[in-house]
């Protein structure tokens, strides 16, 4: 078995990372579940551990896809505030197409009033969030959003 380093992301320095693997090395410890990743950083191998929220945007990738993290950090008050920024590799992502099927594809699909306020405020929410330098977390600013919208309308 191979050893590898811990991959330690450096603060506000973007890293491209390439996958060895098509899949990551699930398990639990005394910290939680975690997810293992064999990684490459230009010759280098590594063992990369990535967050929950780095992990639900890079699970998708396969061996030999490479995506952009730079791990964010800033002061709030006396605490340290950390975020991860994920880039995509948009040629070599392996993204799961949505396949959506009509039965008429001539007419525009409806949506109710609360779709078409979901819609705005992920938009807005996704604005704020890179205003903020991805600080804030845009489903909650969405949800948040939304909840002041719908009641505005009623």
């Amino acid at each position: 078995m191979t050893q590898r380093k811990k991959l330690d992301l450096p603060i506000n320095q973007p890293i491209t990372i390439t996958l060895l693997y098509d899949e990551p090395v699930s398990g639990q410890s005394k910290y939680g579940t975690y997810n293992l990743f064999a990684v490459a950083v230009g010759d280098e191998e590594y063992s990369f551990f990535p967050t929950e929220e780095v992990y639900e945007q890079i699970k998708h990738l396969k061996k030999g896809d490479s995506f952009t993290v730079t791990k964010l950090a800033a002061q709030r008050g006396s605490k340290l505030v950390t975020t991860y920024d994920v880039r995509l590799s948009s040629s070599k992502a392996n993204v799961p197409e949505v396949v959506t099927t009509t039965e008429q594809p001539d007419e525009p699909e409806q949506h109710d009033r609360y779709f078409d306020i979901m819609l705005e405020s992920y938009r807005d929410a996704l604005e704020i969030s890179k205003e903020l330098n991805g600080l804030a977390d845009p489903e909650k600013i969405a949800v948040t959003l939304f909840i002041a919208r719908s009641k505005q309308s009623c």
